[in-house]
């Protein structure tokens, strides 16, 4: 698994579990279903960068604009994931 968070100009490859996403590609601006325990809400990704081994995710939900950040420390290998992100063609396709 990789550990670090290739970066592009706007777009963010996480290649960790809990980004359910094509590619496991965030691309800032966009869209997403956040999901942290029972409460799910639409956000769109902000900023996203790196700090050693943490990476944090600037968010704002869509319907209220409250921003929030989420963290992550990339060396982690459980399986117990607090949060995650995903877009809608990935939760859709498999419904096809």
């Amino acid at each position: 698994m990789n550990n670090q968070l290739n970066t592009h100009p706007d777009t963010f490859n996480l290649d960790k579990e809990f980004i359910i996403t094509q590619g496991k590609n965030l691309v800032t601006g966009m869209p997403y279903l956040y999901n942290e325990g029972h409460h799910n809400t639409g956000v769109r990704l902000l900023k996203v960068w790196q700090e050693d081994s943490i990476v944090y995710l600037i968010v704002q939900e869509l319907e209220s604009l409250k921003t929030f950040t989420l963290s992550w420390n990339l060396d982690y290998d459980g399986d117990y994931y607090l949060w995650s992100l995903a877009d809608l063609p990935t939760l859709m396709k498999d419904f096809k």
